[in-house]
């Protein structure tokens, strides 16, 4: 077992005979709840509008989140448009301000606010969590800030309090993109019952998943009223009216993605304990090799979501060896893992191409902490986390074995 996969060895997880859980789960049971749940849409001839069972998913979910109101939409990041329309009043049209990003995140969370007319300000975030500074936050509000976009990155949520002090005081709104942290808890709250609005996702990799979707959250009718309409071509909920035409977009999702839901939601919890359990056990066991540093979580971090595992890696105590020769070494061991970011967004394909051509929607403050952990970053695929006791041995065991390959 000492000469490494890569070099003709034996992996230390064979995933032929002992594969990873896939993602998502799929069982007999499951499969005749979803038949049923299936038919029934079916047989109903209601396959969208006016989306009687996405209505009671999203009556669902908001008693799961403990807000008012919910509007599931076809992705995270149309929830995402819809809410920073919604928050501001506006209808996307027109230029809208500016939108605060962390400059760790996924393209979509700047993507979403350059749709709907929002110039993006990329900030830094703090050295453990990977979530937006609350300090370079306020340091970076200028008089055309108008919005601020904290994202519960790999389902470790921001440090809301502080963030929405920064908002109180600067009269901004906060839409959260919480498309990663599903069922993640800050200090006993649920992620995305914070703030003006938070916005989930549903799509394939998602811990709550029905291959595409989204949600908006939100304890004010107001937002929900708007955000209802724009998501339904300018046509506000039932009973509702307002002074005069509003313009809208279609982000009506089909209602089978509503049932996938619905089904899903129930596991979600078991989950969610099921994945904090392997990460305890991956911090106890990681702790304990020097150069591999898992994740500090913070007090007030309730419940995380663990949507991937992140750890940090550090090429002197591995003979000077790169994060990228690591990876492949782990990699042929058994073990799915990536760098995840491996720039800052500010920096993305996506962005430059933004910035040429309207370079007036684009600006950058200083982000030493991204710059760090763009550089040192590991990710663990989620499934990983669903897996036996007896499969995450594996992983500390291949990192070892690696370690003492790359000081042979």
């Amino acid at each position: 077992m000492s000469k490494l996969a890569l070099d003709g060895g034996t992996p230390v997880h064979d995933s032929r005979q002992r594969p990873w859980p896939k993602w998502p789960p799929v069982t007999k049971e499951n499969l005749q709840v979803q038949e049923r749940s299936f038919r029934e849409v079916y047989l109903s001839a209601t396959e969208g509008i006016p989306q009687p069972r996405g209505r009671q998913f999203a009556r669902q979910y908001c008693k799961y989140l403990g807000v008012s109101h919910g509007l599931l939409t076809t992705s995270g990041t149309s929830a995402l448009k819809l809410a920073l329309c919604a928050v501001t009043d506006s209808d996307g049209l027109g230029y809208n301000g500016e939108c605060i990003v962390p400059n760790y995140t996924f393209i979509a969370s700047a993507h979403a606010a350059w749709e709907m007319s929002f110039s993006v300000r990329f900030v830094d975030v703090e050295p453990e969590s990977a979530c937006l500074n609350p300090d370079a936050l306020e340091a970076a509000i200028t008089p055309k800030t108008r919005v601020i976009m904290p994202v519960d990155i790999l389902g470790y949520p921001a440090d809301m309090d502080r963030i929405l002090a920064v908002a109180r005081k600067h009269n901004l709104k906060v839409v959260a993109d919480v498309c990663q942290a599903h069922g993640a808890c800050y200090k006993g709250k649920k992620c995305g019952s914070m703030g003006d609005a938070g916005c989930f996702s549903f799509q394939s990799t998602k811990n709550l998943t029905c291959g595409e979707g989204g949600f908006v959250a939100t304890n004010s009718a107001d937002v929900y009223n708007r955000a209802y309409t724009l998501h339904n071509v300018g046509r506000p909920p039932s009973g509702v009216s307002f002074d005069g035409p509003r313009a809208g977009y279609n982000y009506r999702p089909s209602e089978y993605l509503a049932v996938l839901l619905e089904n899903r939601l129930k596991e979600l919890d078991a989950q969610c304990e099921r994945r904090n359990r392997a990460a305890r056990y991956l911090n106890n066991e990681l702790n304990g090799i020097t150069g591999i540093r898992p994740a500090k979580v913070a007090y007030y971090v309730t419940n995380h979501a663990w949507h991937l595992y992140p750890m940090r890696y550090i090429p002197s105590a591995f003979g000077g060896r790169s994060r990228d020769e690591f990876i492949r070494a782990l990699q042929a061991e058994g073990i799915p893992c990536s760098p995840g970011y491996t720039d800052l967004q500010s920096r993305h394909p996506v962005t430059q191409a933004v910035k040429k051509r309207h370079p007036e929607l684009v600006a950058e403050n200083p982000c030493p902490n991204t710059e760090r952990i763009c550089a040192e970053s590991i990710w663990l695929s989620q499934q990983i986390l669903l897996a036996d006791e007896q499969d995450l041995t594996d992983i500390p065991e291949a990192i070892r074995k690696i370690q003492k390959a790359f000081h042979a």
